[in-house]
C-alpha cells in the first residue's frame, strides 16, 4: 500500500534551481514558496506525495528524499541511521552524502559517520557495506548502481551552527530512460539542435498539462516535446514544422516511442497530426478555439560562434521578435480561451551582457498575459534563464495566458 502520510520531503533540484522549483510548484500547485523552503541545492515541501511516481515525472529534480531529523549531534545521526537500517534482511548497502560546503574536513566527517554506522550494525550480527568513494555526494548514478534505495539506504545531511538535518532518499531520477529517449531514438538531427528531454518535460509540468489537453508544438522539431508529452499520457498532440526532415523525424520518433513503452492509445493519423506547416499559416490547418495548450520552442536564430558582432546579434533579435509575433498571431486564433502557451524566447551572450527579445508589450496588445513561473516570497519569477556557461544562445523560458 502506498504511504501518502504528510512529510517533510527535501528535491533535489537540477543545475537550474529556479527552473527545477518552479517545475515542482506547478505539478504540485504550489501558489508560492516561502524564501526559508528554497535553500538550493534543495526545495523543502511538506505535502503527501507518491514519491516514486513523481521522480518520473519530473525533468528537474535529481533526488526526492524523506526527513528523519533535525538539529541533531553527529551521534544522533549514527543512532537514527542504525535504527533504520537494523532490521533490514540480507546485507546491507549503505552510503552518505553531505550536500554541505565540500571540504576534506566535511569528507573526513562523512567517512567517520559511515564508518562508525557500519561498526554499530555489525555488532548486531549484520552484513553491511558502506558504498564510499572518497567523495562527499553520491551521485543519482552511483546510488542506483549501489542498489542503496533497495538494499539499505542513501542518507543524506546538511550541518549547520544548529547541527545535522538528515534525510533518507527515497528515490532518484530515472537517467537511464532519459538517456534512452535522448539518444535511442531514430530521429536525430544534431545540426539544427535538438531539445533535453528535461527541459521539453519541465516546460510540459510549468503548462500543467493533463491528459484531457490537447497540445501543439508548432515547431516540433525533431519531436521532443510531443513524445514528452505522450510518455505523461497525453493523447492528443499535434505537431508542425516548416522542415520536411523535422516532420519525418518527428513522426518515426512518435511511432518508436508508442512501440518501446507500448503505449496502448493509438494517435488516429499520425499524418494528419504531425504535419509540414510554416507557424505562420498554423490556422489554416486547425480549428479556432480548438487547443488547450501551447508548448514549444521555436526557431532560435542562426548557430553562433561567440564572435558576431553586436550590431549582428541585435538584426538577428529583431528577426525573431517579428517571427514570434505572427507566431502569436496565429495563436490566438487557435487557442480556447484561458489557453496557455509555454514559450522559449532567445537571447544572445555579448561579452558578459545578454541581448533580449522584448515582447510583452505587443503579446499584451494581442490578449496575452504573462502568468508568473515561481514566487519565492514577495519575489516574482516572470521568466527563468536556461543556459550554460558555454552557451552563447540562452532560453528564457516564459508562461503567457490568452485572454480573449
Amino acid at each position: 500500500m502506498t504511504d501518502l502520510t504528510q512529510k517533510n520531503y527535501w528535491f533535489l533540484l537540477g543545475n537550474n534551481p529556479e527552473l527545477s522549483a518552479a517545475e515542482i510548484g506547478a505539478v504540485l500547485n504550489l501558489k508560492k514558496i516561502e524564501k526559508k523552503d528554497f535553500a538550493p541545492p534543495f526545495l523543502f515541501v511538506n505535502k503527501k506525495i507518491e514519491a516514486q511516481t513523481l521522480i518520473k515525472k519530473l525533468g528537474g529534480t535529481i533526488k526526492i528524499a524523506v526527513e528523519l531529523g533535525k538539529n541533531l549531534n553527529k551521534d544522533e545521526v549514527i543512532e537514527i541511521i542504525v535504527s533504520d537500517l537494523k532490521d533490514k534482511t540480507g546485507k546491507i548497502h549503505f552510503g552518505l552524502s553531505d550536500y554541505s560546503p565540500k571540504n576534506n574536513e566535511n569528507l573526513y566527517r562523512l567517512k567517520t559517520i559511515g564508518l562508525e554506522s557500519k561498526k554499530n550494525l555489525k555488532a548486531l550480527g549484520l552484513s553491511v557495506r558502506f558504498a564510499y568513494n572518497n567523495e562527499q555526494i553520491l551521485s543519482s548514478v552511483s546510488v542506483d548502481k549501489n542498489f542503496l534505495i533497495k538494499k539499505g539506504g542513501e542518507y543524506i545531511y546538511i550541518s549547520t551552527n544548529s547541527g545535522f538535518s538528515l534525510a533518507k532518499t527515497v528515490c532518484v531520477q530515472p537517467f537511464e530512460n532519459f538517456g534512452e529517449r535522448d539518444f535511442g531514438r531514430p530521429g536525430r538531427d544534431s545540426l539544427s539542435g535538438m531539445l533535453p528531454p528535461k527541459l521539453a518535460l519541465m516546460m510540459l509540468n510549468l503548462a500543467k498539462i493533463s491528459p484531457s489537453d490537447t497540445l501543439l508544438d508548432p515547431f516540433c522539431g525533431s519531436g521532443t516535446i510531443l513524445t514528452e508529452a505522450l510518455n505523461l499520457g497525453i493523447n492528443n498532440i499535434i505537431g508542425s514544422d516548416n522542415s520536411e526532415r523535422a516532420i519525418k523525424d518527428t513522426q518515426e520518433n512518435v511511432e518508436w516511442l508508442m512501440e518501446q513503452n507500448n503505449i496502448q492509445y493509438s494517435i488516429s493519423n499520425i499524418p494528419k497530426n504531425i504535419f509540414i506547416s510554416p507557424v505562420e499559416n498554423i490556422s489554416k490547418h486547425l480549428k479556432n478555439n480548438s487547443i488547450d495548450k501551447i508548448v514549444t520552442e521555436p526557431f532560435l536564430g542562426k548557430p553562433l560562434k561567440g564572435n558576431e558582432k553586436y550590431e549582428t546579434l541585435v538584426q538577428q533579435a529583431g528577426d525573431l521578435k517579428n517571427l514570434y509575433l505572427h507566431a502569436f498571431a496565429e495563436f490566438k486564433k487557435v487557442l480556447k480561451s484561458g489557453g496557455e502557451v509555454v514559450f522559449i524566447i532567445p537571447c544572445f551572450k555579448q561579452g558578459n551582457e545578454w541581448i533580449k527579445i522584448n515582447m510583452e508589450t505587443e503579446l499584451s496588445k494581442l490578449g496575452f498575459k504573462t502568468e508568473s513561473l515561481l514566487t519565492v516570497d514577495e519575489k516574482k519569477y516572470s521568466s527563468i534563464l536556461y543556459s550554460r556557461n558555454d552557451q552563447h544562445v540562452g532560453r528564457e523560458i516564459w508562461r503567457f495566458i490568452l485572454d480573449k
